[in-house]
This record gives C-alpha cells, structure tokens and sequence, in this order.
C-alpha cells in the first residue's frame, strides 16, 4: 500500500495517541488506586464538556473553509488572497470571536458546576482535587482560542502542517503527563494536555503566522451572514455533538455517581482503548475531507464516491483488526493487573460492538456533511433520548453491563440500518 505523507503524519499522529494512550493507562494503573483511576477519567470526561461549548464548530469551519478556499490561497506570509479573500478574512474574524465567548462561557459555569459536582462526592482517601480542577478548566478554555485557526487552515488544504503541529503537541502532552504521574502528581496529570493544547499552538501561530492572528483581530466584527452561512449546520452539529457526549463520556461521571468510582474507572479505562484504536483507524477517512468538500462543491461526484469508499472500507477494516487484537490479549491474560482494571471480556466486546457501530454511522456522515449538511440529526436525537432513559433505568440495577446492552441495542436494530436508508436516499437527492 503506497502511503502518502499526508496519510504518513495523521498516521503518526494516530499511532502516538495509541502507544501514549497505552502507556498512559498502564502508568494510571500502576500509580492511581483503583479509586483515583474512577476520579482521573470522570476530570477527563468532564473537562470534554468543552466539546458542547464548542457546538461543533470546528467541523464546520473545516467544511466551510474548504469550500471557499476553491477560490482563494494564502501567500507565502500566509495573508489570504484571491477572489474570496475577504469571505475567507471575515469567517476567520467571525469564528475567532465566536470561540472567544465560548471559551469564557466553559469557564464561568463549568469551574463552579464542577465544583459542586465533585464535592458530593466523599474520597475514603481524602483525593486533593479542587487544584487540578481549578488548572483543568481553566486551561481547556484558553485552549479553545486555538481551535478556529486550525479548523480553517486544515479545510483549506494544510491538513499536514496542522496535523504536524497536532503530533508535536500530543507528543509533548504525552509527556509531561507521564512525568507528573512518576513525581506522584496524581490528578494533575490531567491538566497537561489542555496546558499543552494553548501554549503550543499559541506559540505557533504566534511565531509562524502571525498574519493570521491579525486577520482574526482586524476582522471580529466584520460583517459575515453567519446565521446563513454557519449556524444551519452549525446548531445541528451541536445537537450531534450533545448526543456523542450523552452516549459515551457523561457516562463516567453518572457511574461515578450511581456505583462509585472503581466502575466508574474501569469505564474510562476501556473507552480509552476502544476510543483511541477508533481514532487510529479513522485516519484513512480524516484526511480525505477537505478533498471530498472540495469534490462536492465541484460536483465531481466520480471523485467524490471514489475517494470515500477507498478510505472508509480501510478504516472499518483497521478498526476490525486492532479491536480483535485487543480482545485477544485481554482473553489471553485475564489476570493481569492491568486487564483486572478494565471491564469484564463480555462488557468489553459490547463496548467494541458499540464502538465499531457508531464508526460506521460515522463515516456515512463524513460523506455527506461534504454536501454542507447534518444527515442524521433526527435519527440521532430521536435514539439519544431512547438510550439515555434506558441508561437511567438500568444503571442501578445492572451497572455498566446494562447501559452497554442499550447502546449495542440502539445502534444494531435502528441505528444503522435507519443511517444506511437515509444515506443512500440523501445521496441520490442532494446531488443537483
């Protein structure tokens, strides 16, 4: 298989998510107790609340940006030119001021709604988390204000700089991360990655392009139909984004709640394993959606089908292959230390059922936000509604077996073979 240096860097960064992502959980285990593993994933799925702040705008200045820069470029100093210039210049302004209020938005109600959350919550060890919360927060907010930046120039074709950058920044994350858990940091290793993901991308563009920044600045208050040019896809993305977070990451927190930390641990544990082989996988597909944006908006629906097929079978097939290697080893080893800390084999597999079934779903969606819509908003509202209640009712009673049982549920019987109908129909529509 010929690999291009695109696929080669977003490959890369895949592959440290996945090898810091083992090393991470194994270096959780073997400084956390069992109890501080439950608080360190129910910090980091709170933390990911910023996700519903954000409202899914990244992806949609990732679309955006690749459809308006058919007809602009940026110049070696990396100023926008060409025939949509001042579209380009005023989307980055508009977006930039956007993130700016999100960002003290998340901060203002997530430090005290936090606050109160954990502190009903009664450590046997005295857990010191009110420090590392205070940083977590903080820093997740300040690290929103690097996001539009590299939204718009990953739509507008430099997805291997930006993914350059990604990798340096998960690489030095990864790190520091590590160091705090050997000089006995305990939750502040949590804080690393947001500390990481403002200064390093802020130092970049601040030293490589500065011009950009200044296009933002100059531009917050330029005049841009955001109500028609983003916010249709926008608010839409959100309510996607919302139903992600309910079915996955506010899980934690709630078995964090209902059955205490340790299950609450061994979730997080998992869903760091399946999430990271998910993310690796889904290279193939991410690397294609400026090119398949750009197809779209000039209609060549040849490339369009080609380009999506190709990728999107190789990052199903990939998926396949890690998770069966996985399963393998965990029923190879099952008193290991480190297996014991995560689910049972059977919840396990639910979880990579899930996992794969929502990749899937998800990759018909990459396809047809190319046509700058949010296919199955509907669907994915109607069936988060069903799960949650399903997840409220079973959670006591079952614990986390349950609540994967009604996600495996969903996805097999209505999911995907609604997704599968509306994908085929939508693609026969929308192409005029």
């Amino acid at each position: 298989m010929n690999l291009s240096f695109d696929l080669i860097i977003i490959l890369s960064y895949r592959l440290w998510q996945a090898g810091a992502g083992l090393i991470t959980t194994l270096l959780a285990v073997h400084f956390l107790s069992a109890e501080e593993q439950g608080w360190y994933y129910s910090f980091t799925s709170m933390a990911a609340f910023y996700t519903l702040f954000e409202l899914g705008l990244s992806s949609v200045l990732i679309q955006v940006s690749a459809h308006s820069f058919s007809n602009a470029h940026w110049s070696s100093t990396y100023k926008i030119q060409g025939a949509n210039a001042s579209y380009c210049e005023a989307l980055t302004g508009r977006a930039f001021h956007w993130y700016g209020l999100m960002a003290m938005v998340f901060w203002l109600l997530m430090l005290p709604g936090g606050y109160l959350f954990f502190s009903s919550q009664h450590s046997a060890h005295g857990v010191n988390w009110l420090l590392p919360w205070l940083a977590i927060c903080s820093f997740t907010a300040l690290s929103l204000l690097a996001i539009p930046f590299l939204a718009i120039l990953e739509g507008s074709g430099q997805i291997t700089k930006v993914y350059a950058l990604r990798l340096l920044q998960i690489m030095c994350g990864s790190v520091l991360c590590w160091v705090t858990f050997f000089l006995q940091g305990g939750l502040w290793a949590t804080v690393m990655a947001p500390a990481i993901a403002i200064l390093l991308p802020g130092s970049w563009l601040l030293l490589k392009r500065k011009n950009l920044l200044l296009t933002a600045l100059r531009n917050r208050r330029a005049e841009f139909d955001w109500r028609l040019e983003i916010w249709p896809l926008q608010w839409r993305l959100a309510l996607n984004w919302l139903c992600g977070y309910l079915l996955t990451q506010i899980n934690i927190p709630l078995l964090f709640h209902m059955q205490g930390a340790v299950v609450a641990g061994k979730l997080g544990l998992s869903l760091a394993i399946v999430n990271t082989i998910s993310l690796l996988s889904q290279s193939w597909l991410t690397r294609r959606v400026p090119a398949m944006a750009q197809a779209a908006a000039c209609k060549d629906w040849h490339l369009l089908d080609r380009t999506f097929r190709r990728n999107f079978f190789r990052s199903l097939t990939m998926f396949i292959v890690m998770a069966g290697a996985a399963l393998l080893l965990i029923s190879l080893f099952p008193q290991a230390r480190f297996v014991q800390r995560l689910l049972g084999f059977s919840d396990f597999t639910g979880l990579v059922i899930y996992t794969l079934a929502n990749q899937f779903i998800g990759g018909l969606t990459v396809q047809l936000r190319s046509f700058k819509r949010e296919p199955f908003l509907l669907l994915i509202v109607f069936t988060t509604v069903i799960a949650v209640a399903g997840i409220l009712l079973v959670v006591p009673r079952y614990s986390v077996s349950g609540m994967i049982a009604v996600l495996d549920s969903i996805y097999i019987f209505i999911n995907i073979p609604v997704a599968l109908f509306l994908w085929r129909r939508y693609n026969r529509d929308w192409r005029v």
